[in-house]
């Protein structure tokens, strides 16, 4: 079962991911997140959390000092979930004090990017394994214009995943944990 592992919620169990998703092992979360730490990439962020899953990383975000977060998913199982989660961390961080704004949304990714105009600080990429390569370049290459200057994009795969590059971005860092590869991009220095 997945946590919060740090931060206003931290110790708080989320319910489970739906069958059809992959779940962020505690492990890489919580590496992931010390990372991110110590580039100073959450605290007050606007966080966008694709292929949400049951949230875990969008509202581990919350939980350490982000200041809002908008997650899509397209399943509607694991949409649920989201939604249960999402209330869960939000009362938790209300009882500290904490005041966030949490959006939903049941979409598919690259509809939800194609239709928006807002801007983000930090931005996880957890798509399927088996997701298409294809897809997921139009993916990227629809949030380099949603990527804030200073912002971070996370991409979480399989390490027998190719590697990808995206025009606009940056890859500047790669951490590997068991099967899992997380990539860490941002926008190319003007």
């Amino acid at each position: 079962m997945s946590r919060i592992i740090s931060g206003l919620a931290g110790s708080l169990r989320l319910s489970a991911a739906a069958k059809e998703t992959r779940p962020t092992s505690d492990r890489v979360k919580e590496s992931l997140f010390s990372t991110l730490e110590n580039q100073g990439a959450i605290e007050n962020a606007r966080v966008l959390d694709l292929f949400a899953g049951s949230a875990a990383l969008g509202l581990e975000a919350l939980s350490r000092g982000a200041s809002s977060l908008v997650m899509v998913e397209k399943s509607k199982s694991a949409f649920g979930v989201c939604q249960k989660n999402s209330v869960l961390v939000t009362n938790a961080l209300s009882k500290q004090g904490a005041e966030v704004s949490v959006e939903l949304r049941n979409a598919d990714a690259a509809n939800y990017l194609r239709a928006g105009d807002s801007s983000f600080d930090l931005v996880f990429v957890d798509p399927p394994y088996e997701f298409s390569e294809i897809k997921l370049q139009e993916i990227l290459g629809l949030l380099v214009g949603k990527l804030s200057a200073s912002g971070v994009l996370v991409l979480e795969r399989s390490a027998k995943s190719p590697q990808v590059d995206v025009a606009g971005l940056e890859r500047y860092q790669d951490k590997t944990y068991g099967d899992t590869q997380v990539s860490f991009f941002r926008r190319f220095s003007q």
